[in-house]
């Protein structure tokens, strides 16, 4: 009988399929090793969205809220620059105490832009218990300087300050055409509405996972902006009809009038109003106030009441 044959594989055969064996072992690997940095870019990316998410819905909502800092405070505004704002909103998270009816506090939102690769939001916050609103601390610096709740209330610093989102690239390379805030005017008093634009990257210079920009638009609703005034002054018989239904406000609020003429002030508050017998020429004067008492006034100069033609007013200074 012959032998069974015990042939097996040659040394080569092995060195192949055990370089086999290893460029596919490597290459699962690779895949295996690109997926998870994928999967885990991905979830940061999530995580950091949902972040700015909840950062951008929270000033929206803060915005919504905004109040005028007090009477004859023109706008809502109290700082607007590209990488930072400042206003006063009502602070919904406890109930009014001391003096501070309203329970106002004043919050402040700036970019944080020391590590180019990794700008950071933040917001800072500053309470008090007093009827008026303490002076703004200061904004020369993201963040700026914090300290305890009495001197924060003296405006000498902050109150808190906390991260809200990191990973910012906003200003990544030196970048100028990506402010945070957009403002609706150039100036504080002007503003009625803000757009923020926050661009968020977790791995920026490379492709995956990309940047990813939120926006967001507020109309201020609580804005106080400054009354338009204009009047007409008609002579009408010896006597001259002073007409002031050109003047508005531009939020559509009630306005209240004060006359003049030359230099005594007319009983009347109304929009409308004729003098009495007049001879010469005089100078009348109108103030028009809104509810957030903001005024504007105007003049009317040498109206003859013998005169056949009326004459518009033109700016002037207030008070009367």
């Amino acid at each position: 009988m012959r032998a069974r044959a015990e042939n097996g594989f040659t040394l080569v055969e092995l060195l192949v399929t055990m370089a086999i064996t290893v460029v596919v072992f490597g290459a699962t690997l690779s895949v295996l090793e690109v997926f998870q940095t994928n999967n885990r870019f991905d979830q940061l990316r999530n995580e950091n969205q949902d972040n700015a998410r909840t950062a951008m819905d929270r000033l929206a909502r803060q915005l919504r809220n905004v109040a005028a800092p007090g009477a004859g405070y023109f706008g809502a505004l109290e700082q607007a620059e590209p990488y930072s704002t400042t206003f006063q909103t009502v602070d919904s998270s406890k109930a009014a105490s001391g003096e501070n009816k309203t329970n106002a506090m004043r919050v402040r939102y700036c970019l944080d832009d020391s590590t180019p690769t990794n700008e950071v939001l933040w917001t800072q916050t500053q309470k008090w218990a007093k009827a008026g609103a303490p002076p703004i601390p200061s904004t020369s610096s993201c963040p700026a300087a914090v300290c305890a709740s009495a001197c924060a209330e003296k405006g000498e610093g902050w109150e808190t300050k906390t991260q809200l989102v990191n990973h910012v690239t906003n200003k990544i390379g030196g970048l100028t055409t990506r402010p945070l805030f957009v403002y609706s005017a150039t100036g504080v008093p002007k503003i009625i509405a803000v757009e923020s634009n926050l661009f968020i990257n977790i791995n920026p210079g490379h492709t995956r996972p990309g940047e990813t920009q939120l926006t967001s638009g507020v109309s201020l609703r609580n804005a106080n902006r400054q009354p338009i005034v204009a009047f007409t002054a008609t002579p009408s018989g010896g006597h001259v009809l002073l007409n002031a239904s050109a003047s508005r406000d531009p939020d559509g609020l009630a306005l209240t009038y004060k006359w003049k003429e030359d230099s005594a002030v007319l009983e009347t508050t109304a929009q409308q109003y004729q003098t009495g017998t007049l001879t010469g020429s005089h100078t009348f004067k109108l103030e028009v106030t809104n509810p957030g008492g903001l005024a504007a006034c105007s003049e009317a100069r040498e109206v003859t009441a013998s005169s056949t033609s009326s004459k518009e007013s033109t700016e002037a200074s207030c008070p009367i």
